[in-house]
């Protein structure tokens, strides 16, 4: 009789695969089982290369940046008209960029954990709701501009999100997991425009760095 993994093991796998992979991942990891030493060292090898697979297929760069820096300005700008002795304090510019990087992130795995298919209005507004209510719990910046800013920032990337929707799921091969390992070792195929907004992008980091460390100095 062939060795079969435990049901709550499955269950566990279950939840940590994305929706899109989910089915073929199980298959996958089920058909390979021999141990469970050996069902876990799989797991955790494969689960983060399917999220990195998901995030290449469902992540556009270019709207990444634009809900980066409109998260970044609407904290930005509530500090500027609730509080601005906050941004001439210690590493002010900084703090701001933590709930919106933490947004961020909440964003991408939203769009990773989301079922593939056409999104209704709610789910599309679900992801920066969920993100901007984890970064409220970061408590990084005071708590006034922390809500101002969060609902600022609520308020336009949902707009940027009806206007430019999440890429939609590719379909999956006939192989299930053999496409999905092969697509999580493809380098991630950029524009000369993307290239050079990251590089806008560290440049501005860099230069508030400076900035923090002259005050300091």
């Amino acid at each position: 009789m062939q060795a079969v993994p435990p049901k709550a093991a499955e269950r566990l796998m279950g939840f940590l695969i994305p929706p899109a992979s989910r089915e073929e991942v199980l298959g996958d990891l089920h058909e390979r089982y021999r141990c469970r030493r050996q069902y876990i060292r799989d797991a955790v090898f494969t689960v983060p290369l399917v999220i990195a697979s998901r995030i290449r297929r469902t992540v556009d760069p270019l709207v990444l940046l634009m809900e980066a820096f409109i998260l970044y300005t609407s904290f930005l700008a509530a500090a500027w008209y609730k509080d601005r002795t906050f941004l001439n304090g210690q590493w002010g510019l900084l703090r701001l960029a933590i709930p919106a990087a933490t947004a961020l992130v909440v964003l991408m795995l939203d769009d990773v954990y989301a079922r593939p298919g056409k999104r209704s209005l709610l789910k599309q507004i679900r992801g920066p709701a969920l993100g901007v209510g984890v970064a409220l719990l970061s408590q990084a910046i005071p708590r006034w501009i922390m809500f101002c800013g969060g609902g600022m920032g609520l308020l336009l990337v949902s707009a940027t999100r009806l206007l430019f929707p999440p890429v939609a799921g590719r379909p999956q091969g006939a192989n299930g997991p053999a496409v999905w390992l092969e697509q999580a070792g493809e380098p991630v195929n950029m524009s000369s425009d993307v290239i050079r907004l990251l590089k806008s992008v560290g440049a501005i980091v860099a230069l508030l760095v400076v900035y923090e460390l002259s005050k300091r100095g």
